[in-house]
């Protein structure tokens, strides 16, 4: 599996390929950027701009990085909100769902490293023990660090460093990037930050929740049950339920409704395609359903929606 990125006038959209076919119903939704700079290679992926608010949930297989070089950020994830300003730096685990909530004018810089590319350089020095618990989500989930703590400047001057190689690609730009991203994570497990759990506790709880998300994020526009995803992952119904609610904090339903729900704002924001038929492409097989969940979701009904984010676009 690999990925492409899309820019859509202000939109930056991630397509997760498989096989050579596009995943149905994907919804790994990239961050969107106003005036961004993006670059892709092998192993690495890195973005910047001014964030756009879009409260749409994230969930990519990559490691995230970034920094807020100015204004200030909210992200959510399943442990909790935090707050981030000017110079913080935070991390985020693969597989973790997350959003953004621009304060005021945020511009931040991300950097995603891919660790399921076996050809790419990274893994051929990094222990596959570490690959295998960062990818599997065994873990540290997210953390940031802020200006003044200990290796704080370490952590900053490597980030900057490797993003800088990827962007601008001075010669032999990808063994600097890589040589970078190897000090950047010895200074973040030398901090305590990034920490491994045991494999054979928490990590099987991490893949079993990983299969079920993969199932429900390639699927989530057909009618899905917990008895359908049961069958499909080899796990029981209340198993499936416990983590959800353990390593997530939410429940399914919450879970799958979030999914089609950003799906449902992405193709109102950028598309033609009428309303419904965005339900339908969404996960909703009735109009009234899918006008009532948006509106509690949002706050707002699907065209009113449309309409509002296209102003801001005009801006």
């Amino acid at each position: 599996m690999f990925c492409i990125v899309l820019t859509i006038k202000h939109f930056c959209i991630i397509i997760f390929i498989k096989q050579n076919n596009i995943i149905k119903g994907v919804i790994s939704v990239a961050i969107r950027f106003l005036n961004s700079v993006t670059s892709t290679s092998s192993s690495f992926r890195v973005s910047c701009g001014e964030l756009v608010v879009d409260d749409l949930w994230s969930v990519h297989h990559e490691v995230e990085m970034g920094v807020v070089r100015s204004g200030s950020i909210t992200i959510e994830t399943a442990i909790g909100v935090e707050q981030l300003n000017k110079g913080d730096i935070f991390f985020i685990a693969p597989n973790q769902k997350h959003r953004f909530d621009n304060n005021n004018n945020v511009y931040i810089e991300i950097m995603l490293l891919n660790l399921n590319d076996g050809a790419n350089l990274t893994q051929q020095f990094i222990p596959n023990a570490i690959i295998k618990s960062i990818v599997g989500g065994s873990c540290t989930k997210f953390f940031s660090f802020k200006p003044g703590e200990d290796y704080y400047n370490n952590v900053s001057e490597c980030f900057e460093s490797a993003f800088r190689a990827e962007v601008d690609k001075p010669r032999a730009f990808y063994l600097l990037a890589t040589g970078k991203f190897y000090e950047l994570y010895y200074y973040l497990f030398e901090s305590g930050k990034l920490e491994i759990y045991d494999i054979e506790t928490q990590g099987k709880k991490d893949r079993a929740l990983r299969r079920v998300t993969e199932y429900i994020n390639e699927n989530f526009c057909n009618l899905l049950t917990l008895d359908i995803i049961a069958e499909h992952t080899n796990l029981s119904r209340y198993y499936i339920s416990h983590l959800f609610k353990e390593l997530l904090n939410t429940t399914f339903i919450n879970y799958l409704n979030e999914l089609r729900l950003s799906r449902a704002a992405l193709l109102l924001t950028t598309t033609d395609t009428p309303v419904i038929e965005i339900a339908g492409k969404s996960g909703f097989n009735n109009i009234s359903n899918f006008n009532r969940a948006f509106k509690m979701y949002y706050g707002i009904t699907p065209s009113k929606y449309r309409k509002s984010e296209r102003s801001k676009a005009k801006v």
